[in-house]
């Protein structure tokens, strides 16, 4: 981790006023009496206040810390974060030491708690201007020795899901006497990925035809499932023959299996919604947290699907890599402008939106009655054309 040091924070604590003020009534007295005893204390309280700085300053020096979260967080969980500080110094401990994130201070000083900064992200998208912590508590470091290496642990949830940036930390402590607060910036380069909730699925969604991958043709073929017993060809292979059906019928009877048709699959977000302000924020949300739980059903199902939004498109896949990889993409995706509906709405091709991410003949192949889709979408149905209606579940927004 590389570190940089900033221009050196200073606070006064209140414990820190009081002492000011006492200062600067000594100072006040001595002048006015010109007693030597009231001269002597005023020069050892500001001695003390020099060598409090300096101490401080000692204590923070080589000191480094580092950040663990664990690679997979979603929105709404609990996940433990640890925090280690590590004190490369040979001799001099490291007292008191405080690690938090900038932003958190920040928000403090704008006198915003952390729960309205929330409250006033709830109806926002991921990307928002409005800074968020990655880490959401303090950790505090009563002493670390020299060489030694300590850990803290604490546990947060991230309410949203989206990209969560850490530019640095803040390492303050009040040593030795609490009067003061120093501190200085550590940076730490890095961002916290936080997928969206993973929403319940209905179990219609198992009546759907897409599971397991392949779909048994009506055609015969290379396949494993038995399509007929039929008479036996000379010249077919030995293992076709049925034996049991040959004994019964006194004739050579052989083995006939379907094809196997290979049956595609691709589950669509549709980013444009129809509607502003939080309610239609609200509303495609509910949509990302559902198309993440059919997508974590189908990695369960070991079925094959593509996923696709205006904005990306990732072929066939299975499995738990498949899995994450569109989780990341929901974890990011954001509602387009309202503008890019209206021409959608007056009639326009709706598969024309997805032209950034796909080719021609993919946009025929999706949007073709070959590939079976379940499209999430805040635009009517009856807007929809009907080759993709033909192919498709479609599930809008409202009724989410």
């Amino acid at each position: 981790m590389s570190r940089w040091r900033s221009p050196f924070s200073f606070g006064i604590t209140r414990s820190g006023f009081f002492y000011i003020l006492l200062v600067f009534l000594i100072a006040v007295a001595a002048v006015n009496t010109g007693s030597n005893l009231l001269y002597l204390i005023l020069s050892l309280l500001l001695s003390a206040a020099l060598a409090s700085g300096m101490i401080a300053r000692l204590s923070l020096h080589s000191v480094f810390v580092s950040l663990q979260v664990p690679e997979n967080v979603f929105a709404g969980e609990r996940v433990p974060i640890k925090i280690s500080l590590r004190n490369r110094k040979k001799w001099f401990p490291a007292f008191s030491i405080l690690v938090e994130d900038p932003a958190l201070i920040r928000a403090r000083g704008r006198g915003l708690q952390l729960r309205k900064l929330r409250r006033r992200k709830r109806g926002a998208l991921p990307g928002a201007a409005d800074e968020v912590p990655v880490l959401q508590q303090e950790a505090y470091f009563p002493a670390v020795l020299p060489g030694e290496v300590r850990a803290e642990l604490i546990s947060q949830l991230f309410e949203r899901r989206g990209c969560y940036p850490l530019s640095g930390l803040s390492l303050s402590t009040r040593f030795p006497f609490g009067f003061f607060r120093r501190g200085e910036l550590v940076s730490v380069s890095g961002e916290v990925l936080v997928y969206p909730r993973i929403r319940d699925i209905s179990s219609d969604f198992h009546l759907l035809p897409f599971l397991p991958g392949k779909l048994e043709g009506k055609r015969t073929g290379q396949g494993e499932s038995l399509f007929a017993i039929r008479r036996y060809h000379d010249g077919e292979s030995a293992r076709l023959i049925h034996w049991k059906a040959t004994a019964k019928t006194g004739k050579l009877m052989a083995r006939q299996y379907a094809r196997e048709d290979e049956n595609e699959f691709c589950l669509i977000l549709d980013s444009n919604v129809a509607g502003t302000g939080p309610e239609g924020a609200a509303q495609f949300e509910k949509a990302v947290a559902l198309a993440a739980g059919l997508a974590a059903h189908f990695a369960r199902e070991a079925a094959d699907f593509e996923y696709l939004t205006p904005a990306e498109h990732i072929p066939r896949g299975a499995g738990t890599d498949h899995l994450y990889r569109v989780l990341r993409s929901l974890a990011v995706v954001q509602c387009e402008a309202p503008s890019s509906l209206d021409a959608r709405s007056a009639g326009a091709n709706w598969g024309g939106a997805f032209a950034a991410v796909l080719d021609r003949e993919q946009q025929a192949r999706i949007f073709s009655g070959k590939v079976f889709k379940i499209i999430l979408t805040s635009t009517a149905r009856s807007a929809l054309p009907a080759a993709v209606l033909r192919s498709s579940h479609v599930i809008g927004f409202d009724e989410l």
